[in-house]
């Protein structure tokens, strides 16, 4: 079966709503030649007004009927659709309607707070278009949870494992791992966090792994050692415990960095979905607001 989108729902039913209505607007206000000019205050701006008005209540009313989920006024996916395309139409009815006279006043204020909401569902149709895919390329079918219990038994072993190398690569990766980051604030959630502690981490275990290997070839000329340090791969052909322990450390902190990393990249890609939001619903209460504010003062003073 076809998935469709929401976009795409009823075979664009919305977008062809939207689109007519745009164009039936758009031609009547060329049409239209009031003797002041065009401005909110003529039947076709009072028309424009009240058509842009309704459809600014009827898009509110969406968060309700997503929770409504015995209604049988229209599919959920269907109101979303309308409610994306409808919401961008008002951008040419609700200009027309002020036949482009702005002013520092009340009504454009009101226009300024839906050109904001607007804008804000953009972003959201874009990031919602956008990140379920990169989170479910990011997570690779595992689990949040699941890397955070691996995160912490790595955690115990690497720690329990630096301490019967040298107190230096203890200390180090005990603070490496008592200052890892995962998630944190809402500014925290949208930044990446610095790698610094960790890079110096792995930057010591290297230099303890070369100084070792430099002692033990002094000793032993014959001896074969080889010891290959990448990012995220080490190759030590070597029998020496010390060695071994060094090696086997370096592969948990490699282990370990990369499954904060998948963590803190899921909780970014997470906050950057959600955060239009926090901006949308309240920049609506404030369109809602202004809306009322400026019918309300149109008829008392108009």
């Amino acid at each position: 079966m076809f998935h469709e989108s929401f976009m795409r729902h009823a075979h664009w039913r919305w977008l062809k709503a939207a689109l007519a209505l745009c164009g039936v607007a758009t031609a009547i206000y060329a049409w239209h030649e009031p003797a002041d000019g065009a401005n909110g205050g003529t039947w076709l701006g009072y028309t424009l007004g009240t058509v842009a008005a309704l459809i600014i209540v009827l898009l509110s009313w969406l968060g309700v009927r997503k929770r409504r989920y015995a209604s049988r006024l229209g599919t959920v996916k269907g109101w979303v659709s309308a409610h994306v395309y409808l919401g961008l139409s008002l951008l040419v009815l609700a200009t027309l309607h002020t036949g482009f006279q702005f002013g520092a006043n009340l009504h454009t204020l009101a226009y300024a707070l839906m050109v904001l909401v607007i804008a804000s569902g953009v972003y959201g149709v874009v990031a919602y278009a956008r990140y379920p895919r990169l989170i479910t390329d990011n997570r690779a079918q595992s689990t949040r949870e699941a890397w955070l219990d691996e995160i912490l038994e790595l955690n115990e072993s690497a720690i329990r494992l630096a301490d019967a190398i040298t107190p230096e690569v203890h200390r180090s990766v005990l603070r490496s791992a008592e200052r890892l980051r995962i998630g944190g604030g809402w500014r925290d959630q949208l930044s990446s966090p610095s790698q610094d502690e960790r890079a110096q981490e792995m930057a010591l275990v290297g230099e303890s792994l070369r100084a070792k290997l430099a002692a033990s070839s002094a000793q032993s000329v014959a001896t074969e050692q080889m010891v290959f340090l990448a990012t995220t791969s080490l190759v030590v052909t070597d029998r020496d415990p010390q060695l071994e322990r060094l090696k086997q450390l370096l592969e948990l902190l490699t282990r370990r960095n990369e499954l904060v990393d998948r963590v803190n990249r899921d909780v970014q890609i997470h906050a950057r979905l959600q955060i239009w939001l926090y901006w949308h619903v309240p920049l609506t209460a404030a369109l809602l607001a202004a809306l009322t504010a400026h019918i309300v003062s149109v008829f008392l003073y108009w």
